[in-house]
């Protein structure tokens, strides 16, 4: 993943824009291989010989995932070469463990975000057609 996260401190810190990015990819790439492994078992099922015994594939879905973050953030300015132009980015990191062990944990500062993946609708991917008056 290409992105701000590769260049802040290992472990430390990841913008937010990169971090939803790669909770996205993650899920894709787990659906992708469960549709992998259920193409192989339909291979087999097929190539099971008349009168054998098999069972039929199953397909899994994720209909919707849903991910809650709470973290601690701060506002990094980004240099003009790094994005083609000044401006600033979110970065994200654990809630502070410090501040938890002191203040408790609804005193440290945190904000929370909520991301949702559900699957579309195909039809939105089709062209409408024209219309004729």
């Amino acid at each position: 993943m290409t992105g701000y996260a590769s260049t802040l401190p290992l472990g430390q810190q990841a913008s937010l824009g990169s971090l939803l990015a790669e909770v996205a990819n993650g899920v894709t790439q787990a659906q992708r291989q469960l549709d992998e492994d259920a193409q192989a078992r339909v291979s087999s099922y097929v190539k099971t010989p008349q009168g054998g015994i098999a069972l039929p594939p199953l397909w899994y879905t994720f209909g919707e995932i849903k991910v809650d973050f709470e973290m601690a953030a701060s506002v990094t300015r980004i240099a003009k070469e790094q994005a083609g132009a000044a401006g600033v980015r979110l970065d994200c990191r654990l809630v502070n463990p410090l501040a938890v062990s002191l203040f408790g944990y609804s005193a440290a500062s945190s904000f929370k975000v909520s991301l949702t993946l559900a699957p579309q609708d195909a039809a939105i991917l089709r062209p409408a057609l024209p219309t004729e008056p």
